[in-house]
C-alpha cells in the first residue's frame, strides 16, 4: 500500500548574514495545478529588499530540498547562477552542521526552527554570492515547490510550511508580506497567520513577528454540490438510498399480497446488494463532481459485510411484516 501522506518540499527564508539587514520580504505563493495528476503545486516568488553598508559579494544560502530543478535568482535585476557548495565553503554558515555518514555520503543538519533541524545533503542547499552595492538592494528568487498532501481521501489537505527561522541570522529583519494567489483553483482551509485580507482571489497577510513558521492548508475549490457530497460521504449516500429502497420494498409488500413471499425474500437479498453497489459507485460520482480523482484504499473490502446486512435487514423486515399483518383487517388479510 502506498504512503498515506506525501511529504512535499521544505521551504525556508533565505539564510542571512549578520552584515546586512532585510528591510522587507514579500512572499508571493502562486497556486497552480498539474494537468496530468490533478495535484496542486506552488511557485514561490520571493523578493528581499536588503540594506548593505558596503559593496560586497555576500554569500547566501537557500534550502532547496525537494525543489524542482528550475529556479531563477536575480540580484538587482541581474540573473545570477548558483555556485557549488563544498565541504569547505559550507563552514561559512554556522547553522549548517555536519551529521552522519551513510553509504560513503556525508549528511548535514540544517537549522529549520529553534528546536528543529532537518537532514540534508549539500546538493539540497542552493548557494550563491549576491553582488550587493552600498545601500538598498533587491534579491528575487523564484522556484517551484510541492505541497505536502494526503494521498488517500477526497480532501487532499495540501499543506505548505515555510520556515522563518533563518531570518534570525540577519542583522535585522523587517516585516514580511505573504500573498497567496489561489487562481480559482483552491480555497484556504486554515493557517496560523491570523486574520487575512482577501482581494481578487488573493489571500494577504502582513507579519511583524517571526516566532512561528508559516503553516497554510488549502484544498481544491469545490461548488455547493461538492461540499454537500463531501458532508454526506459515500456511506451517507448509500444509506439514504437504502432507506428509500426499504420504503419501496415495504410498499410493494403491502400492495401485492399474492406475491408477498417472493417480494420478501427477493428484497432482503437485492436491497443489501444495491446498498453496496451505490456505496462503491458514489466514490466515482463525488470525484466527478469535485473534478479530480481520489484514492481510498481497500474500500471494496467493505462488501464482506454483505451477509451481515442481509441477516440484519431480513430480521428487521420480518419483525415489521409480522406487525403489519397483525394490524391488517381480518376481512382484508
Amino acid at each position: 500500500m502506498a504512503q498515506p501522506y506525501f511529504e512535499g518540499s521544505h521551504n525556508a527564508a533565505l539564510y542571512g548574514h549578520k552584515n546586512c539587514s532585510v528591510l522587507r520580504e514579500v512572499i508571493d505563493i502562486d497556486v497552480r495545478k498539474d494537468s496530468l495528476e490533478d495535484h496542486l503545486y506552488t511557485v514561490f516568488k520571493v523578493h528581499y529588499h536588503l540594506q548593505s553598508n558596503n559593496e560586497v559579494d555576500l554569500p547566501l544560502l537557500f534550502l532547496a530540498l525537494s525543489w524542482s530543478d528550475t529556479h531563477v535568482i536575480k540580484v538587482n535585476g541581474k540573473t545570477i547562477s548558483h555556485l557549488p557548495l563544498t565541504t569547505a565553503n559550507v563552514q561559512e554558515f554556522p547553522f549548517i552542521t555536519k551529521g552522519r555518514m551513510e553509504n560513503k555520503e556525508q549528511f548535514y543538519q540544517a537549522a529549520y526552527s529553534k528546536n528543529e533541524s532537518i537532514t540534508v545533503k549539500l546538493k539540497d542547499l542552493l548557494y550563491f554570492k549576491a553582488p550587493l552595492h552600498k545601500g538598498t538592494n533587491d534579491i528575487y528568487i523564484e522556484y517551484r515547490a510541492d505541497f505536502g498532501f494526503q494521498t488517500y481521501g477526497f480532501l487532499k489537505n495540501y499543506r505548505l510550511k515555510y520556515s522563518l527561522y533563518p531570518s534570525k541570522f540577519w542583522q535585522s529583519f523587517g516585516p514580511i508580506a505573504v500573498n497567496l494567489h489561489l487562481n480559482g483553483l483552491a480555497e484556504i482551509t486554515q493557517s496560523n497567520l491570523g486574520k487575512a485580507k482577501i482581494e481578487n482571489d488573493v489571500v494577504k497577510w502582513q507579519l511583524s513577528s517571526f516566532d512561528n513558521n508559516l503553516d497554510i492548508t488549502i484544498n481544491h475549490r469545490t461548488n455547493l454540490l461538492g461540499k454537500a457530497l463531501l458532508l454526506i460521504q459515500p456511506i451517507g449516500m448509500a444509506t439514504l438510498a437504502f432507506i428509500g429502497l426499504s420504503i419501496a420494498h415495504a410498499m410493494l409488500f403491502k400492495r401485492f399480497k399474492r406475491t408477498r413471499n417472493w417480494i420478501f425474500w427477493l428484497g432482503i437479498f437485492v436491497l443489501p446488494a444495491l446498498f453496496y453497489t451505490i456505496f462503491l459507485f458514489s466514490y466515482d460520482v463525488i470525484d466527478h463532481v469535485l473534478g479530480y480523482s481520489s484514492r481510498h484504499g481497500y474500500v471494496f473490502l467493505s462488501v464482506v459485510t454483505y451477509p451481515l446486512l442481509v441477516i440484519v435487514y431480513g430480521l428487521l423486515f420480518a419483525i415489521w411484516k409480522r406487525k403489519h399483518r397483525n394490524n391488517e383487517s381480518p376481512i382484508l388479510s
